[in-house]
This record gives structure tokens, sequence and C-alpha cells, in this order.
């Protein structure tokens, strides 16, 4: 079984569509965790601490809900935490869930490769990772033949949920009459059939916002054999509707993304009420949120 129906089976099994994205800042964290770090005498080890307890207890508490986790490599790399997006994903794996590394990598080349080895190799703990096509063929075929090599995926950006993506996405091309994004898809959908062993998904998936749902749901038609990411539902604005044309007819291939709406659930309208002085109990608000967003997409679909 190849990583995306590795991810359709733990969808299946906890009937959940979710994937719990991890984003931390020390502004989202609870404020006694922030105030570990104000008081210590040594801030910078005391936040890669504290930042590192707050993701293991964020995983922790979904852990039984959601089928996988995308762990977000820029909120670590901001703080010089590499290492511990790493422990942070190996914890994650430790509990059965699908972890994807969002990494938006791509080269050419050796260096190509070497982001594949880096992140795709036997050894680490990512199933899949989010790669970029603006460098082609040449920049994604390491990731894609490491990612198979070793039983992992990629989802390549095809239609992003930011609101600038039309700068260029959506420009079209001359020759084709088809925006960029279209392209892309096409490419993707070549890639996958390159690498195609026997299952109806193959390795290589798409990232496709659930901002655009029109173009979703056009990509939808004729990506028919292509996992989709999908960010946007929840803080961003796009509604269960909205996410819900990125399904097949069986509720599979895809996955949405919720990152805020999770991580700052103690924050907001009813979950408040679960959270102590200085921000204590979040988990529980973080769950519940959890709960309801699995409950709204499922009923959407």
């Amino acid at each position: 079984m190849n990583a995306m129906e590795t991810l359709n089976k733990k969808i299946k099994e906890t009937d959940c569509r979710i994937v719990a994205g991890l984003d931390p800042t020390v502004e989202i964290l609870p404020v006694y965790m922030q105030g570990k770090i104000a008081s210590s005498s040594d801030k910078a080890w005391e936040e890669a601490k504290v930042i590192e307890e707050f993701c293991r207890d964020y995983i922790w508490t979904i852990s039984d809900i959601v089928p996988a986790i995308k762990i977000n490599s820029a909120f670590f790399e901001k703080e010089y935490l590499q290492p511990v997006f790493r422990n942070v994903a190996r914890y994650a794996k430790s509990l059965n869930l699908y972890v994807i590394g969002d990494l938006k990598r791509a080269d050419i080349g050796s260096t190509s490769k070497a982001y594949a080895e880096a992140w795709l190799g036997e050894d680490q703990p990512f199933d899949a990772i989010t790669i970029n096509p603006y460098f082609g063929t040449d920049g994604v075929k390491p990731l894609i033949e490491t990612a198979v090599e070793n039983e992992k995926g990629v989802f390549v950006l095809v239609k992003t949920s930011n609101d600038s993506s039309a700068e260029i996405q959506d420009q079209v091309i001359f020759e084709s009459r088809n925006p960029v994004y279209h392209e892309v898809a096409h490419l993707v959908n070549m890639w996958g059939a390159s690498v195609s062993d026997g299952y109806y998904y193959n390795p290589v998936g798409a990232v496709v916002g659930a901002t655009h749902p029109k173009d979703a749901e056009l990509l939808r038609t004729y990506m028919k054999n292509t996992m989709f990411l999908v960010p946007g539902y929840g803080a961003q604005g796009a509604t269960a509707k909205d996410v819900a044309v990125n399904f097949d007819q069986n509720g599979l291939g895809a996955i949405v993304n919720s990152s805020r709406g999770l991580m700052c659930a103690y924050k907001k309208g009813k979950y408040k009420e679960f959270v102590g002085q200085f921000g204590k109990g979040w988990e529980e608000a973080t769950r519940l949120a959890c709960l309801d967003a699995k409950e709204d997409i499922n009923n959407a679909l």
C-alpha cells in the first residue's frame, strides 16, 4: 500500500478527514507557558523546551481523533528549532499518526536530491512532504523518486489558498488558454502516472486550497487519482461546504488542514469556558474544536 492509500486507510479507520496543523509560535502559547519562557535565565533553551512541550501535548490531545498531523517547518526554523521539528514529527509517528512535513521544498539536480534525502529518507519520520513545482520535472523528480523508493509521498502545490495566488496561478497561458494551475495539475497527473503502482491513488498528491471551491471542483474532475491536501478551512474562511468538493464519491481522496482553528481554540467562542486561569485546560478546548470540525466536514459530505 503506497503512502496516499495509507492515508486513505487511516481516514476510513478514524472516520475523520482533518489533518491537524501545527504552526507553533510563542504568541499562541497559553499564558502560563509564555511565563515559563519570560522568567527563565536562558530564554532560548526554555523556549525550545516549552514549544516542544506544547507540540507534544497538542498532538497527544487529538491523536485518537485525527488520522494525520501536518507540521510547518517555517515556525521551527524562525526560532532555530530544527531539532525540535524532527523530535515532534517522531513523536507524532510514535502515536501511529500520518505525518506530513510542510516544507514546500524544490530545487534542481544535486540540491533537489539532497532535499529528498534530508526529508524523505528511510529513517525520516515524514510520510509525505509538500513540494514546489516551479522548477518543473527536474526539480520534482528526485523528490518523487526518493519518496516512492521509501514508500512515502509528496503533495505538489497546485492551487494555494492565499488571496494573491491568482497573480501567478490564474494567469492564462496563451498557447493552451489554460491558467497556470491547470498546467501544473496536468503535470501532477503525468508525474503521478509515471510512478503509479496499481492503487487508485498514486504517491503524488496535490495541495488545493479550500478558499477556491470552484477551482477545486474542476481539479477533482480530472485529477481522479490524486490525493488532495486542502488548506484554508476555518481560520482562512473556507466552510465545510467549500471543502466537500475536494472529495471523491466515497468521501475519500482528500484531507483538510486545520491549524489555528485547533491550536487557538482555547481563545475563541464556546471553547473558552473549558479554559482556566492563564490558559490552563487549553487541551480540552482543542479536543472539542477538533471533534466539531470532524463532524462539520462529515455532515457536509
